[in-house]
């Protein structure tokens, strides 16, 4: 009996050993700046609105997880399945366009032009030529070239699988904030907002005031350099939130006030960097509807009513819209519901 127990344990051990034994990383032969080499990662599966992409190890061209990253190649997600990009390579640079959204990557470098806007990439691009199917690629990250072309991005390392899917109405848009008159501004933005109601539940007429007020009609620094309508930070009351269009890299750091138990006092903040208005506008109503306060909601019940009072006090309720009697003040001068429609 003792002999058994023994043994037992002893297969046991085993067991937890194998159990526990990291799992090897895959190697993808390719031939990188001219010379044979492996890429050595994770093999990530992609599919795009439920249909798969790159699939598995017998994808002719797979995306892959090195160390933190996840890079995804170019042409063959982009332009020849999931959103039919046009897709341009001229020497080190390719050039991908979804409608009025334009992005341009450089080979080794940590930068892209998007839409004009130069941002910063957390992992610099490169070519490849996948062996097993002679493809030539450009390995890119996922999700910051997701953000930039317009699209929703989930990723579930359970499953290691990436899924992306359009953002309706604003995939193929890129609406750039400059300083305008009054009058021209809602007439710019206004459609943004009606079709972000549309989307999200969310009143135009709150949107666009919200926007009036914390951008100064689209003229604040921050809205100028950094398309960022409604003052948002790379971090909100430790708040995260689905559904986020911000690539999760870029921000613009300006100065700013607080108010504290000392009263008011200047920081030098980061604030998110958006490619476009609309990614803004989409990231801020992410945020109200997916925002929470312990295990609650913060914005409950936003999107169930039509009344712009309603819904003002739902947002100063907590505390998040400060100069809620403005907003209130800005929708009746300038008719915004009239306007908007709603």
């Amino acid at each position: 009996m003792k002999h058994k127990k023994t043994l037992f344990t002893f297969l046991l051990l085993c067991g937890l050993f194998v159990l526990s034994k990291p799992v090897s990383a895959a190697k993808v032969p390719v031939i990188r700046a001219g010379k044979s080499t492996n890429l050595k990662g994770t093999i990530i599966n992609v599919k795009y609105r439920g249909t798969a992409v790159t699939m598995a190890d017998n994808a002719a061209a797979p995306s892959i997880k090195i160390g933190s990253e996840i890079y995804v190649p170019c042409k063959t997600l982009f332009a020849d399945n999931g959103i039919r990009a046009s897709y341009t390579a001229n020497g080190n640079t390719v050039t991908v366009k979804n409608g009025k959204r334009k992005v341009i990557f450089y080979a080794n470098k940590k930068y892209a032009k998007v839409n004009g806007k130069k941002m910063t990439l957390k992992a610099a691009p490169y070519f490849v030529t996948y062996k097993k199917s002679n493809i030539r690629d450009l390995l890119v990250p996922a999700k910051q070239a997701a953000a930039f072309l317009g699209l929703k991005y989930t990723y579930s390392s359970r499953a290691k699988l990436v899924t992306l899917g359009v953002r309706s109405g604003i995939e193929t848009s890129a609406t750039q904030v400059s300083k305008v008159a009054k009058t021209r501004f809602i007439n710019k933005m206004g459609p943004l907002a009606r079709a972000n109601y549309k989307r999200t539940g969310i009143l135009a007429s709150v949107t666009m005031a919200q926007a009036i007020l914390e951008s100064g009609w689209g003229q604040s620094t921050l809205a100028e350099n950094g398309n960022n309508l409604f003052g948002m930070k790379i971090s909100l009351s430790g708040n995260n939130w689905s559904g986020s269009a911000w690539d999760g890299v870029n921000y613009y750091a300006k100065r700013t006030y607080e108010y504290g138990s000392r009263g008011r006092y200047s920081i030098t903040a980061k604030f998110r960097k958006y490619s476009c208005a609309e990614d803004s506008i989409e990231d801020h109503s992410a945020y109200l509807l997916g925002a929470k306060n312990g295990s609650r909601k913060r914005y409950a019940g936003l999107t169930k009513t039509k009344s712009y009072k309603k819904s003002k006090a739902l947002i100063n309720f907590n505390a998040f819209f400060a100069n809620y009697k403005k907003i209130n003040t800005l929708i009746k001068k300038y008719d915004i519901i009239m306007l908007l429609n709603y």
